[in-house]
Formats: structure tokens, sequence, C-alpha cells
């Protein structure tokens, strides 16, 4: 008996010594001290130029993330080179301030200055799980995200005004985002497509849709909205933004 409590008392205390030698700042580390949260997607990727991307942002890289309802603590780990991408020993937290998108549907990271390219990774908590995203590919100085209203033409359809765009200069994008959003910023539909269009508020060619579905959201007549497009590549580099204002009839 008093073998077994002393090999107990043993196991215990190297497992303390193992999560004592682990830092929260090395991602690999902070999944391990978390290791008995059930571990959950995240969707994020990352879109950047000289001056920002917003025109309310001189931001050169913005990193957003969709938190779901009751995230918190959400972190961002950056690792200095591409090759590393899948190496989590290499990422380190970088303390970045964050802000709302959209009134908080969507949130970012502004990352200050680099060189060259980066990799990244955002998490955060829910109640009992752990979420990390896949890691984007930081392409500021490489591939800077193209700005371009223009590629985005808008049929005024009543209510269901419907969305075409081109590709743009960088042809890598695999899926495309779409927001529409009221005069106050608030997100009224959040959808993916692989195609180069959409319809309010058609799910036929959605593949991916964060919109708040415990209600079908609505277009107001005669109002005026906002329509923002990311065009992301498979390595969750936006190459694509644009955004443009229409009135429904």
């Amino acid at each position: 008996m008093r073998q077994l409590l002393a090999l107990s008392l043993l196991f215990l205390l190297f497992s303390c010594d193992n999560n004592a030698s682990l830092e929260e700042q090395i991602l690999a580390d902070y999944l391990e001290l978390n290791s008995s949260l059930e571990r959950a997607d995240l969707v994020a990727c990352a879109a950047g130029r000289i001056g920002g991307i917003l025109p309310t942002s001189t931001t050169p890289t913005d990193v957003f993330f969709y938190p779901i309802q009751g995230a918190t603590d959400f972190r961002y780990f950056e690792a200095e080179r591409v090759e590393d991408s899948l190496d989590f020993t290499k990422y380190i937290r970088k303390e970045l301030p964050d802000e709302p998108v959209f009134n908080g549907y969507l949130w970012k990271f502004n990352n200050s200055e680099f060189s060259d390219e980066r990799m990244g990774v955002v998490t955060y908590l829910s109640e009992g799980k752990l979420h990390v995203c896949t890691p984007i590919r930081l392409k500021t100085n490489v591939k800077p995200t193209e700005v371009n209203s223009d590629l985005i033409t808008i049929t005024e359809n009543g209510l269901m005004p419907s969305f075409t765009w081109e590709e743009g200069q960088i042809r890598e994008n695999v899926i495309f985002f779409q927001v529409i959003s009221d005069e106050q910023g608030n997100l009224i539909s959040g959808t993916y497509t692989v195609d180069r269009d959409f319809t309010f508020y058609d799910l036929d060619n959605v593949v991916f849709n964060i919109t708040d579905t415990t209600s079908t959201p609505v277009l107001g007549p005669s109002r005026s909205y906002n329509f923002t497009l990311m065009g992301v590549s498979e390595d969750n580099w936006v190459n694509l933004f644009g955004e443009q204002q229409f009135m429904t009839n």
C-alpha cells in the first residue's frame, strides 16, 4: 500500500514538473497545457498592404477571425518562417491590439510591421473547448491584398439583390467571403461560396454560413446597405478585398 502511494506521489510530482516547464507563450506548450479541453476549429484569415485595407485603419496587416458566442481569451501566435508552418514549437505569442469588426460579430488583431512572410495562428476558449485556426500565411510584403471595389457588380433586385465579382489580379482564391451589413455596421449575413456570385438570402451555393440562423435575415425596402467581399487563398490569405454600398428598391 505504501509503495502504491509512493508511486502515485512520484507520478504526480513528475506531471507537475512537466507542466512547470511548459510556457504559455509557446503555442505547442499552450496546447499541451490545455490538453484536457476539447479541440475545436476556428475560422480566421489575414489581409494586408502598405497603408492598410480598411479606410478607418492604417494597420499593415489585419488578422480576422470569427468568435463564436461565449468566446474568450483571444490569442495570436506567430512563427517567423513559412517552413515552420506546422511546427507549433516555433509559434510565439505576440501581444497585439485587437478590436471588433461589424460591431463585434467578427474580430481582428492589428498586426505590426514585419519583414518577408510570417505564419500566424489564432486561438480562443469557449466552454470546455480550445479553438485553434489553421495556420495563416501572412503575405503583406510579397503578395499584398488587392483592394478593388470596381470588380464588384450589384444588381438591385428588390429585397433580394445579387452580387457578382471578378477574380482580381491574384488568381489563387479557393473561396469567397461575403458580408452584408447595415448603415450602423451590424452584420446581417455572412456567407462563403466557391462561386463568384451570391444572391441575398439564397443559400443554394453557400458552402459555409456564419449568419445567425435563429431567424432568417431580411433587408428593408429603400434602405442603404454595404457589401464586403474577401477572396481567400488555401493558406488563408486574402488576395482580394472590396466594399460597395447599395440601396434596396
